[in-house]
This record gives structure tokens, C-alpha cells and sequence, in this order.
């Protein structure tokens, strides 16, 4: 008697929870949901109740990258690229890859001066370093062609060659047109090419990435075979 009184007093007192269906969820659109206090309101709850149930797991936080989009031609483009690799007598039975020894893989990629922030590690008593700029939102940023082939190994296991061409900055040397308070004028100075398009690219490969191919690639390997640029989907080809 006493164990049915307690269970029926006790047991069941107090305000129930708030339950929400995974319908009520994902009806909503993704962009007014990006927020605690947007799907609070799009719920018509209070953001106290919708945090609970986030701490409950009841709702799930998610940061959704953004990937790049890829149309069916360059899906096509890309298949056709891999499936060239595939050598001829291997098919159908053991298809094989080529060993790919004779391609030269190239990319570019943006490089700034400097970080706003940059983290360092010093010395007990020694000076902050100060480091100072023109602006610090519009930091100069300079393009780099890398250009990296298969690393060769030898009999007893010692890398021979790292496949490693070089990496080749996008500028121009260039005299200063005007003296200032930092150069006179005649100065030689270093500057980014500022529309890096195909006759920069052609200019690159001829002044800098074949020269260093002529000059790392492995003597006791075949032909310098031919130079394939990353960015399969668009169909950029150079040939030797």
C-alpha cells in the first residue's frame, strides 16, 4: 500500500519534456537553422529548451563544408583520364597501371608574405618582435608552380631520387619607376605577375620547369615523359 501510494505521487510528477519529431526538424530549411535562437524560433521554443536539447543529443550540431562541384563532363573527363593509364595487354584479364615513372605532375598555389598572426617561441627576458606591414587585410600574396614526378628507389631499399622538381614563384624583377623613403629609384625589386594565364604558364615551363627536369631527372631512366597538370577536369595537357 505504502510502495503504490509513493509511485503515484511521485513517480510521474513534474512538467514533461518537450519532445520534437525528426519531421519537425528537417522540414525547416537548412539556412534558418544555422543558429540555436533560428531553430528556436522556426520551432517556436525557447533557445533555453532547444540548448538543453542539443546537451541531451536530442539535436545534433553539424558544420557543413562546402565541396566543389563536379558537372558529368568533367566526371567523364576524369574516367577517360584514369582509364588511359591502364596498359594494353593487362586488359581484360589482370588490368594494371602504368608505373607512371615518366609523368610530371604540376599545381600552383597562393602563398602570402606574411600571417596577421604568427605564433613564436622565445627566450626567457628576450623582446617581442615587431613586425609591421602596409595593411594588415591586404597582405601581397605570390603564386608558386610545384611540379613533383615518382621517387625512384633503389635494389636495397635507399631513396635514389625524391621525384621532387622544385617549386617556382610567379614574379617579375623589376626596376622602381620612382625614388621613396623605402628605395631610390633604379631599385631592383620583386614583384607577383598579377594575371597568371596561360603565356605566364608557357613562360614558366620553358624558363624554369624543363631546365630543372633536364637537370634532377634520373640519368639511368628513359624519356622525360610528358607533364600533367592536376586539374584533370579542365583538360589542361603539356606535352614534352
Amino acid at each position: 500500500m505504502d510502495s503504490y501510494f509513493y509511485d503515484s505521487k511521485y513517480h510521474n510528477c513534474g512538467r514533461k519534456r518537450i519532445q520534437v519529431t525528426y519531421e519537425s526538424i528537417a522540414s525547416i530549411g537548412v539556412g534558418d537553422r544555422t543558429t540555436i535562437i533560428d531553430l528556436a524560433r522556426m520551432l517556436n521554443l525557447s533557445p533555453t529548451t532547444v540548448w538543453r536539447m542539443v546537451k541531451r543529443k536530442q539535436i545534433k550540431p553539424h558544420s557543413s563544408p562546402l565541396n566543389p562541384g563536379i558537372s558529368e563532363e568533367c566526371k567523364m573527363a576524369r574516367m577517360k583520364w584514369v582509364l588511359g593509364l591502364l596498359m594494353d595487354y593487362s586488359i581484360p584479364n589482370d588490368p594494371t597501371y602504368y608505373s607512371m615513372y615518366d609523368f610530371i605532375h604540376i599545381d600552383e598555389k597562393w602563398f602570402y608574405l606574411t600571417q596577421k598572426s604568427q605564433r613564436v617561441y622565445l627566450a626567457n627576458n628576450e623582446p617581442f618582435p615587431h613586425r609591421k606591414g602596409k595593411s594588415r587585410t591586404k597582405i601581397p600574396k605570390f603564386m608558386f608552380m610545384a611540379a613533383v614526378a615518382r621517387p625512384r628507389w633503389g635494389q636495397d631499399g635507399q631513396c635514389e631520387w625524391d621525384g621532387k622538381l622544385g617549386i617556382f614563384p610567379f614574379t617579375d624583377v623589376v626596376a622602381a619607376k620612382r625614388t621613396s623613403k623605402n628605395r631610390v629609384k633604379g631599385t631592383i625589386e620583386t614583384k607577383p605577375i598579377k594575371s597568371v594565364n596561360q603565356i605566364a604558364t608557357r613562360v614558366m615551363l620553358i624558363n624554369y620547369l624543363i631546365p630543372a627536369i633536364k637537370e634532377k631527372w634520373p640519368p639511368h631512366e628513359g624519356g622525360k615523359g610528358d607533364i600533367h597538370h592536376s586539374r584533370q577536369c579542365k583538360g589542361t595537357h603539356f606535352a614534352k
